[in-house]
């Protein structure tokens, strides 16, 4: 979760320019007197002749960056910084917050993350203390909020999408409601791309809560993505039997068994004779055999936040009609909803 956060950080990026330095060509008129001339045809080629193929790890090596260089040698201390960083909250945690109750040493602790304020160790933050009771996470949420940048916004933003309980994800939500309600409804591209992921994720908690916050930030930039998250399908098929045969994911048999005796085998002693029998049983009925399988989940939140997203941006009239025909969705959102909001955008 980190490494995509930190991808989100425009700041936190560092570019590494690899230049490879290569023997220069020059194309002049051969000289007989230095030049040797061709073979010709009669005569075998020497193995001088061809030029050896460059291996692999030699292709390679051109487009590793120098580790001299003035940009390796900055990332490399920025590594160094955030790890020791790192090492410095975990200290924090097992000092102030993992197990212990006292209402001092908590806030004293909080008082002491509050200090951290460069963007790169954000992530850092959400990953060590998002879990550190609701104290503490209301405490981290107030500090992102009061910095007013970017990055602090995407971070609320990532843990209102994939905090790890319901309230901690309802309280950065809030949040991000009253900045966006403070500034006119305009939503940081960034907070947008944390929702985009999101609604691309396989969790259907972490696709629901980017659906309800996409609803709550009116991004109606959302709705196509929402259209497609509401319903998802899963299909399942049965692999090869190891005999060569044709597997199944299940058989279903409804059908009668009778039994009966399909051989006798007699056994004969002294003045005496008996038979053993041998059974066997005869079914009768149908044997369903199911070989491919395909799941459909309908996704009753993420339904719900795309009718509220597009009543909001509409002109007053229900899209619920709409229910989960996603091909009508679509129809409407590119011959209604995109009209008329570009009309909305051209009035004065």
């Amino acid at each position: 979760m980190i490494q995509n956060l930190q991808s989100l950080f425009a700041s936190a990026a560092l570019a590494v320019f690899c230049v490879s330095a290569g023997s220069a060509l020059t194309f002049a008129e051969p000289d007989p007197a230095t030049n040797p001339a061709p073979p010709t045809a009669d005569a075998p080629g020497t193995e001088d002749a061809v030029p050896a193929a460059p291996t692999d790890d030699e292709w390679l090596k051109q487009f590793a960056p120098d580790p001299e260089s003035d940009a390796s040698k900055r990332y490399a201390e920025q590594q160094k910084r955030r790890l020791a960083t790192e090492r410095e909250l975990k200290l924090i945690r097992a000092k102030h917050f993992k197990g212990i109750r006292g209402t001092e040493l908590r806030q004293a602790g909080i008082a002491k993350l509050k200090e951290f304020t460069d963007p790169a160790i954000f992530p850092a933050l959400l990953e060590i203390f998002g879990t550190e009771g609701a104290d503490v996470q209301n405490a981290l949420l107030d500090h992102w909020a009061d910095m007013n940048i970017d990055e602090a916004d995407a971070t609320i933003a990532w843990a209102a999408v994939f905090g790890k309980d319901k309230a901690f994800r309802l309280a950065a939500a809030r949040r991000l409601v009253k900045k966006a309600e403070s500034a006119d409804w305009h939503i940081p591209n960034v907070v947008k791309s944390v929702v985009a992921i999101g609604l691309r994720r396989e969790s259907n908690t972490q696709v629901v809560a980017a659906a309800e916050l996409a609803n709550m930030l009116q991004i109606f930039e959302a709705i196509p993505a929402l259209i497609s998250a509401q319903v998802s399908g899963t299909a399942t098929g049965s692999q090869r039997a190891q005999d060569g045969g044709d597997a199944a994911l299940a058989y279903i048999l409804v059908g009668r068994q009778v039994a009966f005796v399909s051989d006798l085998n007699p056994v004969v002693g002294d003045n005496a004779v008996a038979f053993d029998p041998t059974l066997s049983v005869a079914t009768e009925g149908v044997v369903l055999r199911v070989i491919d399988a395909f799941v459909v989940t309908y996704r009753i939140e993420v339904n719900r936040s795309l009718i509220g997203l597009a009543n909001k941006g509409w002109d007053g009239r229900d899209t619920a009609p709409l229910g989960w025909n996603t091909r009508a969705w679509r129809q409407w959102y590119a011959n209604e909803f995109v009209p008329y909001r570009r009309g909305i955008a051209i009035k004065p």
